[in-house]
Formats: structure tokens, C-alpha cells, sequence
């Protein structure tokens, strides 16, 4: 039904095409907006061995305005296992008149990339539209060899506001190459059987896939799109062979391709050995292995051999002071084994939290970190950015699966969580307001764990760009930050401590003999989502922290308190807050606002609770003190 309403709409549009430049949208039977429509979406992939395989892909969209302009943009990604062999591509209006027809000479092809060293390319072609509504079908052939670690994503739809009508996939593999497969968002399952020949086919068919809206505070995209993914559960890759079976199997084809690349040159050996004579302990060796990482190595991604998935050696590594985060990992492994300190080499994601357990993939995982077991204690090593506190969890994998590869194959370990009350900022901040309403301001701000992450950029960078990052956290129209001084402690809780001064000519407002003052500049960017009368999502904090700010707002003497806010205090199952403003001697006002925000995710239905607590956040932060002279 909603194919024929979306049809018959397209159908009118057509007969009234806009003017130049103009854009439209139409709405689905439920009444969502859609900007973009895939009419078909066909993949069909013929497998004739392990490592060789045809991809036969063909796309048509209807681009409805410039929110879906993203669409008319191909991009084809090779390397020395895929090769674009075919392309072609039709653009008409609404009427099926012809604006344009490309061919594989019209693809512009891209080498750069931020990797050191890669043998990735890509096609790409960007078709930039005169008017909008129009229509856009692509046609390609992509030739596999040399090896198959997964095949073709079935993922139809990928932008918000799209809804497609019809979208095939077929797999045909042969008998002895098994599939195996994951479906996530999809009403639709696989379909398995044999052809006339005796082949594996693999199908999948879905149609009608309702857009999806963007709602403030929901899940990430990638979460709700529907999707699947397939992968030869026994496959032969650049002349190895492995087995996607479990994570077991998949982790000790991984542990083959380590061997051999941790063996250190004679002049490293000497070196890590005279260094390490000093240490006492194993804590202290791992830390000088780490130490010796950041003094000697640099990052830099190195896409090669294997598909990126083989570290370079570590003797490789030692000679040329740069590796990739699998070339680095691998090399502090080396050097931690050449110390008798076992270490175990670990992939990770640091996009998705969890590994689907019953479905092992190559591609659920985009980087490689270091386990150190030390008695009663587990090291996680950041091998990338050793600059980091040994010890210390950043935020990109905190809490997230990793896969050990071991000896016997591969096994997933969650790595350390921690409380959202541990990712504090604290901020004290004593005000000197003057009868004109000019204030000096000295300040002092101490940020834990993530918070530490984030403000970490701190310590190198220059001391004009210190300024302008500090003045862009207050809600100070007229402001001059000065005196910075900042403490960092590389612990394993690590923090850093950052004093400043502030001069503002202009704190708060003046009307006659009144002054409106802020109750608090450090929150300029709180943001009150829109409530919406339909949430069809759940609520994602993605972040939870404590923020606790103490402000002494010193008054002129001859200057007395006409109004001050009522106190906040709210608790909630997001979090909660308190908000109050008491007289302290000397004619001072002490200002205390302190929020908890919870990590997690909630239903739907407390959506309405959710807004009404950001905006009593935003109402305490963004309260005003009334004094008159």
C-alpha cells in the first residue's frame, strides 16, 4: 500500500515538476517525511571459489531535495582484492526525460587517503542536480580475487528520511563454501537452498522499509538501519586459510599471521635490557616499555598486505620509529616478551561495544590494543597514543568487548567500565564584580577520566588557541582569559588541573540602577531537546559525567540582593541535579549547581520527563541574580 500511495504522489509531481532551484518532500502512510526513495536496490554475488567472486550491484533513488543530496554520490572502494570492472549510471527527471548518462571514464579515482601506506582506491562520481526532484539509477560490476573475508553488506537504506520499496540480494556460493549470516532490523529472513547446479544460494527480499526519523537523544543510525551481514564461514585470504565457524576459529587465524613478527634486532635487545636493569618490578618494566613506546614511535596507518589486518614486524617497526595501531601493539608485545612479561595482542572496535558472539567477522573490529596480565591487576595498553596514562581505559573502548588472540584462538574479554560519577569536572570560580559591573575572575577546573580526554588537547596546544578554546566554554559576551596554568597527573584516575584568569567589562546586565547578573557562565552550550508529541525511540545517554561547579560572587559594597533564584533539586531516573545560591560573609554570594547525568538507555515513554529535566537543568544554569546599588 505504501509503494502505490508514494507512486501515485511521484505520479502527480511529475505533471508539476517544481521551478529551478525549488525542493519538495512527500510524506509515507504513516505521515513520516521522506527525502529520498530507493526504488531498487539489487545486489547479486556469484562466488565461483574461495577466492574469486562477481558483484553485480544496481541502485535507483528518487532525490527529493537537498537533505538527501548524499545520495547522488557514488563512491566504489577497491584494492588488490576488488577491482571495478563495469559502470554506468542514468540520471532523468520525474517526466523520464534523460539529464545525463555516465560511464566508467566519467568516475574520478582517489589514492589519498590518511594511511602512511595503502593499496585502497576508490571511484567515486558526485552528480550535483540543477533542480531537484530527480532520479538516479547506477550500475556497477565489481571483480573479487586473491580472496573473500566477508561478502556484500545487505544494507539498503542509509540515511534518515528514505524509504525503500524493494531491495533483492542473492548470494550463490559453491556447495562446499558455507554462509553464514547475521540480520539485524529486518522483518524479512534469509533464505538458503540449493540451485539447479547444485550451488548454495542465499537470498534475501524486502520491500515497503518504513524511513526512519531523527529524533533527538535516540540510538546511533547504525543500531536501527536494516541490515545483514554474510561471510564464508571457512574462506582463503591472500594464501591463508581460516574459519569464521566461532570467534575461536577466527581468532586463531589470527594468531597465525602474528607469528614470526615479534622477533627484535640485537641493538634493541641490548638497549631494552640496559633500560630495564633499573626496574624492580613488572608494573615498572611495562611502564618503561610504554615509556620507550612514546619517546621512539609515532602513529601512522599502514593499510597493507593482508587486508590491514597483519601488523608489520616489530623488527620493522624498531628500524623505521612508526607503526599502525597493529605494527605498535605488535612491537610493545615483542618488547614485554623479550622482558618475560606475557602479552596478549587484542582487536577491538572502537565504533560498537559489543562483538555479535554467535557471529564471527573480520569486520566488527577496527583496532588493536594490548593486554598485560600482572598479578592481581590487568593492563590495557593505548599502543597508539602511549601519551596517554598507562592504564588508563579511554573513552573510544572503555567497557567495550575486545578479542584475546591467544595460542588456542581467539576469546572475547570485556575491558573495564567506569562509574559515570568518576568522569567529573569540578570548577571553582571566585567573581569580583565591580559597581559598574566589570568583574576579574580566577578560576579553577578539574577534570577526571573522560572529561580529562577531552580537555587532554590541552597540554599541546599553543597558548593563543588555550585562550580561545577556554573563552568558548563561558557565556560572556566581553571576555579575556589569561594566566593559564595547567597540571596534568598521568595516573591510572588521571585528571589535569587547569587555573585561569577571566576579565570581563560586562558581566551580566545593567538596567537603571539594577544589574542582572549570571548565575553561572561555565554552561553556555545546555541544550532542551524538542518534545515531540510521537517518540518512537528510546532515549541514549551515551555519556554520563559529574559536573560541580562552586561560584563566590563577591558583591560591591554598596550594592544589595533584590532577587535570587528558588533552589533546584531534581532527581530523576537520568540523573540529577541541585542548583542553590546562599549569602556567605563579606557581602558574597556562594553559588553551588551540581549535575549527575546517567548513562543508559530508557524507554521511549519517559521521553516527556527527560525534556522536562533538561530544562530544569538549563532554568538553574541560566538563572540571573538581581542586585541594585
Amino acid at each position: 500500500m505504501k509503494t502505490i500511495t508514494i507512486l501515485l504522489i511521484l505520479t502527480a509531481l511529475a505533471l508539476h515538476l517544481p521551478a529551478h532551484g525549488q525542493q519538495m518532500s512527500v510524506t509515507d502512510d504513516n505521515g513520516q517525511q521522506v527525502n529520498s526513495i530507493v526504488h531498487e536496490d539489487y545486489t547479486d554475488i556469484v562466488c565461483t571459489s574461495p577466492t574469486n567472486a562477481t558483484i553485480l550491484r544496481r541502485r535507483t533513488v528518487t532525490i527529493l531535495n537537498e537533505k538527501a543530496r548524499s545520495q547522488a554520490t557514488f563512491v566504489c572502494h577497491c584494492n588488490s582484492f576488488h577491482t571495478l570492472r563495469k559502470f554506468r549510471a542514468i540520471v532523468t527527471n520525474l517526466k523520464g526525460y534523460t539529464l545525463q548518462q555516465l560511464k566508467k571514464s566519467d568516475l574520478q579515482r582517489s589514492e589519498y587517503s590518511n594511511e602512511l601506506a595503502t593499496d585502497a582506491y576508490y571511484h567515486y562520481y558526485e552528480y550535483l542536480p540543477p533542480r531537484y526532484p530527480f532520479s538516479i539509477t547506477w550500475e556497477w560490476e565489481v571483480a573479487c580475487s586473491d580472496g573473500l573475508l566477508a561478502f556484500p553488506t545487505f544494507s539498503p537504506m542509509n540515511d534518515y528520511n528514505q524509504q525503500v520499496e524493494k531491495a533483492t540480494y542473492r548470494l550463490t556460493t559453491p556447495p562446499d563454501l558455507p554462509v553464514t549470516h547475521h540480520v539485524q532490523n529486518l522483518p524479512t529472513a534469509v533464505r538458503q537452498e540449493k540451485d539447479p547446479k547444485g550451488n548454495l544460494l542465499t537470498t534475501l527480499q524486502a520491500t515497503n522499509l518504513t524511513p526512519l526519523q531523527h529524533e533527538p537523544w535516540g540510538p546511533d543510525i547504525r543500531g536501527l538501519l536494516p541490515v545483514a551481514y554474510f561471510v564464508p564461514r571457512e574462506f582463503t585470504y591472500a594464501k591463508t586459510q581460516g574459519s569464521q565457524k566461532d570467534w575461536n576459529s577466527f581468532g586463531q587465524w589470527q594468531y597465525s599471521l602474528l607469528q614470526g613478527r615479534d622477533q627484535l634486532p640485537p641493538q634493541a635487545l641490548q638497549r631494552l635490557q640496559e633500560e630495564a636493569a633499573a626496574c624492580t618490578d613488572d608494573l615498572q618494566r611495562v611502564a618503561l616499555v610504554y615509556d620507550l613506546l612514546a619517546r621512539t614511535t609515532r602513529y601512522v596507518s599502514i593499510q597493507l598486505g593482508i587486508g590491514g589486518l597483519q601488523p608489520a614486524p616489530a623488527e620493522e617497526v624498531y628500524r623505521t620509529g612508526f607503526g599502525d595501531c597493529k605494527g605498535l601493539s605488535n612491537y610493545a608485545r615483542a618488547m614485554l616478551n623479550a622482558l618475560g612479561i606475557p602479552a596478549t595482542y587484542a582487536v577491538i572496535s572502537t565504533e560498537n561495544a559489543r562483538f555479535t558472539t554467535d557471529f564471527a567477522s573480520a569486520g566488527q573490529a577496527n583496532h588493536v590494543i594490548l593486554q598485560v596480565p600482572l598479578p592481581g591487576d590487568t593492563l590495557w595498553l593505548e599502543c597508539t597514543n602511549p601519551r596517554l596514562p598507562l592504564g588508563y581505559v579511554h573513552s573510544d573502548i572503555a567497557d567495550h568487548d575486545a578479542l584475546l588472540i591467544t595460542p588456542q584462538g581467539g576469546r572475547l574479554q570485556r575491558l573495564p567500565a567506569y562509574p559515570d560519577s568518576l568522569n567529573r569536572q569540578e570548577t571553582y570560580a571566585r567573581v569580583e564584580l565591580t559597581p559598574e559591573g566589570s568583574a576579574h575572575i580566577t578560576t579553577r577546573q578539574r577534570a577526571t577520566l573522560f572529561q580529562y580526554e577531552a580537555q587532554w588537547p590541552l597540554t599541546v596546544t599553543p597558548p593563543d588557541k588555550q585562550k580561545d578554546y577556554l573563552r568558548s566554554g563561558l557565556s560572556l559576551i566581553q571576555a579575556e582569559v589569561g594566566n593559564i596554568r595547567l597540571q596534568e597527573e598521568k595516573q591510572r584516575i588521571p585528571a589535569l588541573t587547569t587555573d585561569y584568569t577571566i576579565e570581563s567589562r560586562q558581566y551580566g546586565t545593567r538596567t537603571g540602577k539594577r544589574l542582572f547578573l549570571p548565575a553561572n557562565i561555565f554552561h553556555p552550550s545546555f541544550s532542551v531537546p524538542r518534545m515531540e508529541e510521537t517518540r518512537t525511540q528510546d532515549i541514549c545517554i551515551g555519556y554520563g559525567y559529574l559536573d560541580s561547579d562552586t561560584i563566590d560572587l563577591q558583591l560591591p559594597q554598596d550594592c544589595v540582593v533584590e532577587s535570587l533564584p528558588a533552589p533546584l533539586q531534581c532527581q530523576t531516573p537520568f540523573g540529577s541535579f541541585h542548583a542553590s545560591i546562599i549569602p556567605i560573609e563579606g557581602n558574597c554570594l556562594r553559588i553551588v549547581h551540581r549535575l549527575h547525568m546517567k548513562q543508559g538507555r530508557y524507554p521511549k515513554e519517559q521521553y516527556a520527563d527527560f525534556v522536562n529535566f533538561r530544562k530544569e537543568i538549563a532554568r538553574g544554569y541560566g538563572a540571573k541574580i538581581i542586585i541594585r546599588r
